[in-house]
């Protein structure tokens, strides 16, 4: 089944899982009919770069290697000193001579250094493909069986096809071709990676729910907890999880699934930057997980908070997420806050927690969100807390967003003096919008737009 017709199909699955194609008795029955396993060597010789150099005076004399070199030659067209590959009319002449001997040696021997090192950006590798088409038919095994089942021997298809069949068959690239009958053919090989990164690619074009691209995006990215099983790929692990969505955002449930799911494999972008730089969809991420630290804590706070008071807050801050303008935010919850985002939140959702110390006694379920909004920062206080402002995030006194631990001086903001502007507000008066007015417009000299009330009338 093409990848593009087995991904459509997942759109109309009540389950998230993949769903295996039914298969004739005949089909089923040629099918386990499999060639002789076909052991692959897997690292290069260690005297390469003399075996390399015996086969170039050869070559360029015009003779032909002896015949353990020619064993051991697939190693020398991409590994070594001066692998061949460097050399095209010397690769040419080697191919040549591997199409004239016909021997089914040298043919598996190509064939597993094409398997393992498959370098996608080398020329060579059209050359060596077209070479092990055209020997392919001539011999029976399992890579003759690949080549025919998957054009394993097409530069260009080879990845997409195996990628088709890895994914319907709920195998990763290289337990497929192990199944065909090649069989230590190991996991980080290159045709394994260009199999893995062309199945990310195709599950990011086709059309499917949230839902069911991240059971895909996590079943092709296999049980490992932590990164990708090709580190080189983990931008567009992430990129074909998030940007088909990045312009219809995906259900607060389903998005939470999602970010515990990045998390998990990449740790927080805003915290490991370095790890998120190959993702371009990073700001997409960090949106969300703005808007998560938010949901945090309004609807943690809001389990024990009075409505009368807490509705307020709840409209005014959404109002200020509504317009993009924080672009920063975490949240610090104690334990009974942590208990209950752990309960209401799909997974593991990044929090901060408070630490002994601090003028001001931190009471049972006593939180705090953390906001950078311009060039300031916000520390909005629940319960009787206070709105805290600082007017420059470089202030000494300001904390530093996403710490493990804060305790409660950490994150009141002091008087003002000759250099730094800061600001402290009691929640008073909701229903008159009296401190709601007073925020706005220290946001307003922060980020030089106007909230309106209008925008965060309680109705």
């Amino acid at each position: 089944m093409p990848l593009k017709a087995a991904l459509e199909d997942l759109r109309t699955f009540r389950s998230v899982r993949f769903d295996v194609p039914r298969q004739l008795a005949t089909e089923a029955a040629a099918s386990a009919i499999r060639p002789p396993t076909e052991s692959v060597e897997v690292r290069a010789p260690p005297d390469l770069d003399e075996i390399a150099e015996r086969i170039r005076r050869a070559l360029i004399a015009g003779l032909s290697p002896n015949s353990s070199d020619m064993l051991r030659a697939p190693w020398c067209v991409w590994d070594g000193v001066s692998p061949l590959a460097d050399e095209p009319e010397l690769l040419d002449r080697y191919l040549r001579l591997v199409e004239s001997f016909s021997r089914k040696s040298h043919f598996r021997r190509l064939a597993g250094a094409y398997a393992v090192r498959f370098p996608e950006d080398s020329k060579a590798l059209q050359a060596v493909a077209e070479c092990l088409a055209r020997l392919a038919p001539k011999f029976t095994g399992a890579w003759s069986a690949a080549h025919q089942s998957f054009r394993i021997f097409d530069a260009a298809e080879a990845p997409a096809r195996v990628a088709s069949a890895a994914i319907v068959r709920h195998l990763s690239p290289s337990e497929l071709l192990s199944i065909e009958g090649i069989g230590n053919l190991a996991a980080e090989a290159g045709l394994a990676e260009a199999a893995f990164a062309a199945g990310l690619r195709h599950i990011a074009a086709a059309e499917m729910q949230p839902a069911h691209r991240l059971e895909a995006v996590s079943s092709w990215c296999g049980k490992r907890k932590a990164g990708a099983p090709f580190e080189r790929h983990r931008g567009l692990v992430a990129d074909s999880l998030v940007l088909p969505h990045a312009g219809n955002i995906p259900e607060k449930p389903i998005r939470d699934r999602m970010l515990a799911f990045l998390l998990g494999k990449f740790g927080d972008p805003r915290t490991r930057q370095a790890k998120w730089s190959p993702m371009n969809c990073t700001n997409v991420v960090k949106r969300w997980l703005i808007e998560q630290s938010l949901r945090q804590f309004l609807d943690v706070v809001d389990e024990i908070a009075l409505e009368r008071h807490w509705k307020y807050r709840r409209a005014f801050w959404t109002s200020v997420y509504d317009r993009n303008l924080i672009s920063d935010a975490c949240v610090i919850f104690d334990k009974t806050g942590a208990a209950r985002a752990r309960r209401m939140f799909d997974g593991e959702t990044p929090y901060s927690i408070w630490s002994k110390g601090g003028s001001k006694p931190i009471e049972r379920g006593h939180s705090c969100l953390l906001l950078r909004i311009g060039n300031g920062l916000v520390a909005e206080w629940s319960h009787n807390g206070r709105c805290n402002i600082w007017h420059d995030a470089q202030d000494p006194s300001a904390p530093e967003l996403h710490s493990e631990s804060y305790m409660s001086n950490d994150v009141m903001a002091p008087a003002s003096d000759r250099r730094w502007t800061r600001r402290a507000y009691n929640h008073v008066a909701p229903d008159g919008y009296s401190w709601q007015s007073k925020v706005a417009d220290e946001i307003f000299a922060l980020t030089n737009t106007r909230i309106m009330q209008s925008e965060y009338t309680v109705r």
